[in-house]
């Protein structure tokens, strides 16, 4: 390796370090952070927030870059008063393990590069998920019971986003709505008992890519389903308990693409 190579793998490796070193952990609440919002004033790109179990009464927006993150699934709960959007999300920001629910919308992404994991999404007077522009990761979720859509997008593309392992289920409209100029692909989710269609393309410009996954009982349905999506009772546990772990003689244990089972992966 020549001198000057050998001053640039230097460099580099100063950088990693100085990174990881800067990146810190906020918790809330704690001393001198009493709720998610003043974390976010003085969180940075690379930090996560972690938070406490309990009830938020907050409408937030995560700063570009950073993670939130509960510190128990669903432990801590986001509950935007029946008003406003809850959650608005920056460019590069992840939301994990939270329940948002009682706003007007859940979570807002207009932003690239987000991720929403591992959350319930549950009683928002309009949708669960909204997303303009670029697709988001939206993974292993419970989407259920908002009077709106599941998720609703419009312009929404699958560059690094996807809709993949979801139980997007008993929502009062769509399980998933498009409009605009969007081209999606969706995988291994259960959209079922949704009062409208399972997937509802708005116009002729819509794409929809449809893969491995289970559509039952929503009340408005197309005719034919793609022949690797099947529509059968997925056979939860509990769902007005929000217990939707899948029964053992579900249908959809070891049915995805990647042969683990449809809907979110998630036991709780």
């Amino acid at each position: 390796m020549n001198r000057v190579s050998f001053r640039a793998l230097l460099f580099l490796c100063a950088g990693a370090v100085l990174f990881s070193v800067s990146a810190k952990v906020i918790v809330v609440p704690s001393e001198g952070v009493k709720n998610i919002a003043a974390a976010m004033t003085i969180a940075r790109q690379g930090d996560t927030v972690r938070v406490m179990e309990g009830r938020y009464r907050e409408n937030i927006f995560i700063s570009p870059g950073v993670t939130l993150l509960s510190n128990t699934l669903f432990g801590a709960v986001l509950d935007g008063r029946g008003k406003g959007t809850i959650v608005n999300m920056g460019t590069g920001s992840t939301i994990s393990g939270f329940e948002v629910r009682n706003g007007t919308i859940g979570i807002l992404s207009s932003s690239a590069q987000t991720t929403i994991r591992q959350c319930r999404i549950t009683g928002n007077l309009q949708s669960g998920i909204m997303c303009v522009g670029t697709l988001p990761n939206i993974e292993d979720n419970f989407i259920v019971y908002n009077k709106g859509s599941g998720i609703q997008g419009w312009d929404v593309r699958t560059t690094s986003g996807s809709v993949n392992h979801n139980t997007i289920a008993f929502n009062g409209n769509h399980g998933i709505s498009l409009g605009g100029s969007s081209a999606i692909t969706v995988e291994n989710n259960i959209i079922a008992f949704n009062e409208q269609f399972g997937v509802k393309p708005g116009d002729e410009t819509v794409r929809i890519e449809l893969i491995n996954n289970n559509f039952y009982q929503n009340t408005k349905f197309t005719s034919t389903l793609p022949a690797d999506n099947i529509s059968t009772d997925p056979l939860f546990v509990d769902a007005k308990r929000h217990n939707y772990n899948l029964q053992k003689e579900s249908p959809c244990i070891g049915l995805g693409r990647d042969n683990q089972n449809l809907g979110a992966r998630i036991l709780h």
